[in-house]
């Protein structure tokens, strides 16, 4: 658990006993703090749609952790341009739209974009 998790967690107890006074003392101007650290929270934990290089890595962040970042960054080119499959180096991954292309190993996949995010990882953690 890293510290912005525990942050998070701390927010939410923080939450919480602000509900439980709110709802004890009748101190409801108490509730625009209660919504705004919910606001907070839930943009803080939304899981980004991936669009380009930037999402695509915040979303395995997110979703797998640093270390697989890491891995993806270290192993593999991401882009979001294609000009043609003859062109497309080993180790590269094209997001186009909704779907993932990877080219791993002279071979060319191509798959739903949330599907091929965990094959991907998948491929990285057996090498």
């Amino acid at each position: 658990m890293n510290v912005k998790e525990l942050y998070k967690i701390m927010l939410v107890g923080i939450n919480s006993t602000l509900m439980i006074i709110i709802a004890d003392l009748k101190t409801y101007i108490l509730i625009l703090l209660v919504i705004l650290l919910s606001i907070y929270l839930i943009e803080e934990s939304r899981i980004p749609n991936i669009k380009n290089e930037k999402t695509f890595y915040k979303y395995i962040s997110m979703v797998y952790g640093k270390n697989a970042e890491e891995l993806v960054r270290k192993k593999f080119i991401v882009t979001t341009q294609l000009q043609s499959m003859n062109t497309l180096k080993d180790n590269t991954i094209v997001i186009n739209g909704n779907n993932l292309i990877i080219k791993f190993n002279s071979k060319v996949i191509t798959m739903n974009l949330y599907e091929g995010i965990d094959y991907l990882i998948n491929i990285i953690k057996n090498s």
